[in-house]
C-alpha cells in the first residue's frame, strides 16, 4: 500500500488537480481557458453560457409574444468533468443542457393567457317601451395546446446550440367558432303576433289593475314545451299585491271587486296567443260578453280555479310582451315562426232571451292552403242592470 501512494501523488503533481492550472491552447466549447486554474475556467466557462444566454431569449408566439432568456432559462453541463479530463491543448466540447425555470407553469400561464372563452351570439329581451331586442355579434374562442407547446418549448431548448438562437416557438391555439348568428336570432325573435285591446283611459282603478297585470307578464319567456300560466304569472289579485277594486262580473251581474279590468289583460294574451300559432290548453268564457273584445274571443281569470294557460308546442324559445297606453293593452308574441299565419274570426247572434251564442273559427294558412276549425262554441247570459259591492278579495274579473 505504501508503494502505490508515491504513484498517486506524482500522477496528480503530472496531470494537475482541480486547483492546478489548465495547459495553454486549450478550449471548451469555443471559449479559451488555456493558463487558468481548473476551478477558475469552469466558473468563467459557466459565466459566458450565461451571458450568452442573456442575450438570446427564447420567444413563443402566439396572440402575443412571450420571451424567457437567462436565469428564467438555465442550464446543467458536464463542464467539471470535461476539464478534468483535459491532458493538453486543443477544442474540447462539453455538454450543456437548458431548461425553463417552471416549465409547466410557463406552459399554463400562456395556455391561460391565450384562452378566449367562445361568446355565442346572443339576443336581448328588452320587456318594456323601444326596440323589444338587442342583438350582440358572437366572439370566436380559442383554446391552446398545452402539451404540444411544452414538446416545442423542450425541442427548443434541447437544439440551440451556444451562441445561437433558440428555434421560435408557437402556441397552438385552436378556434372555436362562435355559435349562432344575428341574423339566425333575428328569425327566432320575430313577431310572431301582436293584439290590442281598448278601455277607457279615465277609469283610474281599472287602468291601475291593467298595467300591474301586463307589468307582471311583460317579459315572460317561453321555453320549448313550457307552458304559461296567468294566475301563477300575475299572483292573486288583492289589495296587498296591489290591486285595486274596479268593475268585474259576477254570477251575470257586473259589481265592484278588487282586480277589476285584469280579465282585460288575459283576454288579449289570448288572441294573442292563438293568432301566434301558440297552443291554449285552457280558457274560460265570462257569464256575460265584454265589450273590448268580440263574443267567443275573451278569456275569464279568476282566483286559483279559472286560469288562461299556453302552451309553446314549438322548438325554440316564445317571449311575451305587454304594452299598456293611456287607452290600450296590447300582447306581442315573439319567437320563430312555423311558417303559417293565422287568423281569428267569431260570429254571434241574440236569442229571445236576451241571451247571445256565439262561436269563433281560428283559420290557418300554410303554403297557401287555408283551412278553418271551430276553436269554441259559447252562450252569454243577458246583462243584468244591478250593480253592487263585492266584498271578496278575489273573484272573476272583467
Amino acid at each position: 500500500m505504501m508503494t502505490v501512494l508515491p504513484a498517486l501523488v506524482a500522477g496528480i503533481l503530472i496531470f494537475g488537480g482541480w486547483g492546478s492550472k489548465l495547459p495553454a491552447g486549450v478550449y471548451i466549447n469555443g471559449i479559451y481557458a488555456g493558463g487558468m486554474r481548473r476551478s477558475r475556467a469552469a466558473a468563467a466557462i459557466r459565466e459566458a453560457i450565461a451571458s450568452d444566454l442573456a442575450n438570446h431569449p427564447l420567444t413563443v408566439r402566439g396572440s402575443a409574444l412571450y420571451s424567457y432568456s437567462y436565469p428564467e432559462i438555465n442550464f446543467t453541463d458536464n463542464i467539471k468533468s470535461v476539464i478534468s479530463s483535459v491532458r493538453g491543448a486543443g477544442e474540447y466540447s462539453a455538454r450543456v443542457d437548458y431548461y425553463l425555470n417552471g416549465l409547466d407553469e410557463v406552459v399554463s400561464g400562456i395556455c391561460a393567457a391565450e384562452f378566449k372563452e367562445m361568446r355565442p351570439a346572443a339576443a336581448y329581451f328588452n320587456s318594456g317601451e323601444g326596440q323589444p331586442f338587442t342583438y350582440e355579434s358572437g366572439r370566436d374562442g380559442a383554446v391552446c395546446n398545452g402539451k404540444k407547446l411544452r414538446e416545442r418549448l423542450l425541442a427548443s431548448l434541447s437544439s440551440r446550440a451556444f451562441g445561437g438562437d433558440f428555434a421560435e416557438v408557437e402556441a397552438e391555439c385552436r378556434k372555436i367558432k362562435a355559435e349562432g348568428s344575428v341574423e339566425e336570432l333575428k328569425r327566432k325573435t320575430s313577431l310572431l303576433s301582436a293584439y290590442t285591446t281598448y278601455f277607457d283611459g279615465d277609469n283610474a282603478p281599472r287602468v291601475s289593475n291593467i298595467r300591474l297585470a301586463s307589468q307582471k307578464i311583460s317579459g315572460c319567456v317561453l321555453q320549448a314545451g313550457e307552458v304559461f300560466s296567468f294566475n301563477s304569472r300575475v299572483g292573486a289579485r288583492t289589495e296587498k299585491n296591489g290591486f285595486r277594486k274596479a268593475k268585474i262580473i259576477e254570477e251575470g251581474r257586473f259589481v265592484y271587486g278588487t282586480g277589476g279590468g285584469v280579465c282585460q289583460v288575459s283576454t288579449t294574451v289570448y288572441n294573442a296567443a292563438l293568432l301566434a300559432g301558440l297552443s291554449v290548453t285552457e280558457y274560460h268564457p265570462h257569464s256575460l260578453a265584454v265589450g273590448y273584445v268580440s263574443p267567443s274571443r275573451d278569456a275569464m281569470v279568476s282566483g286559483t280555479y279559472s286560469d288562461l294557460k299556453v302552451k309553446n308546442s314549438g322548438k325554440s324559445p316564445v317571449y311575451i310582451r305587454m304594452l299598456t297606453g293611456k287607452n290600450y293593452v296590447r300582447c306581442e308574441v315573439y319567437g320563430l315562426s312555423d311558417g303559417a299565419q293565422y287568423s281569428l274570426s267569431s260570429q254571434s247572434a241574440q236569442l229571445e232571451d236576451g241571451s247571445t251564442e256565439s262561436v269563433c273559427y281560428l283559420a290557418v294558412t300554410r303554403g297557401g292552403v287555408t283551412y278553418e276549425k271551430l276553436l269554441r262554441r259559447d252562450k252569454y247570459l243577458p246583462a243584468k242592470s244591478e250593480i253592487k259591492e263585492e266584498t271578496a278579495q278575489q273573484s272573476a274579473v272583467s
